[in-house]
């Protein structure tokens, strides 16, 4: 009788053991759309629906603020599970992403229920920083975040220098998320 239970502490132990190991994120390699100087230019709507949030927009925030070095496009979608752990993890280091200058940006894809991508933000991040609204999946194709047949691949960041040349594409976000942001 005592062996058994002995048997399940030690394999109850080793599971555990091996689900606490650390994960990384995944970075991925630059998909050819983005092996480029600077980020393609890009239209979708902003924070407010009637607003447009484009390249130009995210030049001038970074020529406002002289820290930021980097910037995240953190795509999400309101479906995605992992995307809201990403989110989580973006409020809890708020503060260090702005210490880092790293100014992350989400990108909402193919969604075009405001109200429901708003209510997800305030759920999950509610970080303050820009929201573009992605309605007709400008910024997912033809930046290579798509399989072939067109679904959209998620979650996604992509890591840009503050020339908005893209670093790295990151794919699941792992132990290491938020601070890989800003290491090089």
């Amino acid at each position: 009788m005592r062996l058994p239970r002995i048997a399940i502490c030690v394999l109850t132990l080793t599971l555990l053991a091996a689900n606490a190991r650390s994960e990384l994120s995944a970075r991925l390699p630059l998909p050819k759309q983005l092996a480029v100087e600077t980020l393609p230019p890009f239209s979708a709507k902003g924070q407010d629906a009637d607003q447009m949030f484009q390249k130009r927009h995210l030049e001038k925030m970074i020529a406002q603020d002289p820290k930021i070095t980097r910037v995240a496009l953190v795509y999400f979608a309101t479906w995605c599970a992992p995307c809201a752990l990403g989110a989580l993890k973006l409020k809890a280091a708020r503060e260090a992403l702005k210490r880092n200058g790293v100014l992350a940006v989400f990108v909402n894809v193919g969604e075009t229920d405001v109200t429901a991508v708003h209510k997800w933000i305030k759920e999950y991040g509610d970080l303050g920083f820009p929201l573009i609204m992605d309605t007709k999946s400008q910024m997912v194709g033809p930046y290579g975040l798509t399989d072939p047949s067109g679904r959209v691949l998620m979650p996604r960041t992509i890591v840009l220098n503050r020339n908005l040349k893209p670093l790295f594409l990151l794919g699941t976000e792992g132990d290491d998320f938020p601070e890989i942001l800003w290491r090089p």
